[in-house]
């Protein structure tokens, strides 16, 4: 097909025309499409609560490490921490690790699910599934257990499971503290329904 200069003309003019037009149509579409997006279709994570989380004062890894009046070190640390929002000197910790290191070279490692740490009081409480083991080869169990901070003393008033030894022994509860108030020697003491499962050979 032949254009001769008049309709080259007028075709380019028209075609100013039309396609700004058609551009500006398009765009139109664009948006009125836009404008039916669902925008929590865009945002997977709309549902977090972000009030919750302000409120949740977490610490990460948190540990403590102090000595008591009679030499021994105390360390205690967590996976995890949230200090008591009516008390700073209290504070839980989640997935805990502790250990006491007393002057006579004896090492008691303790790991709990849970632990209530009071400053003020000077006190430790662990709870849930706590495992103790003493470089002299016991293994205990028990449900709770009380770790002084300022002087040495371990106490649990739970059922406790011990085995190593000669044997098995359970008691409803234990302390150790050192003897007559000397930093270098100390004493286990179980009390209440004791109960030895002698097994030789061990």
């Amino acid at each position: 097909m032949v254009f001769d200069d008049n309709s080259y003309s007028r075709l380019v003019a028209w075609l100013k025309v039309v396609l700004p037009l058609a551009a500006l149509g398009l765009l139109s579409t664009l948006f009125l499409v836009a404008r039916t997006v669902d925008p929590a279709q865009q945002l997977p994570f709309a549902d977090v609560d972000v009030d919750e989380i302000a409120r949740e004062q977490r610490i990460g890894k948190p540990k403590y490490s102090g000595m008591t009046s009679e030499g021994a070190s105390v360390s205690l640390a967590a996976q995890s921490a949230s200090p008591a929002p009516d008390d700073a000197n209290r504070i839980s910790g989640e997935t805990v690790d502790a250990e006491v290191a007393l002057p006579n070279g004896e090492v008691i490692d303790i790991q709990a699910d849970h632990m209530q740490l009071d400053y003020a009081a000077g006190l430790a409480s662990l709870r849930d599934r706590v495992r103790i083991r003493t470089t002299s080869g016991l293994e205990m169990q028990t449900g709770s257990l009380d770790v002084r901070l300022d002087r040495t003393s371990v106490r649990s008033d739970s059922v406790t499971t011990v085995t190593g030894g000669l044997g098995e022994l359970v008691a409803n509860s234990f302390e150790l503290k050192p003897q007559n108030d000397e930093a270098s020697h100390y004493v286990l003491v179980f009390k209440g329904d004791v109960k030895l499962v002698y097994r030789p050979g061990r």
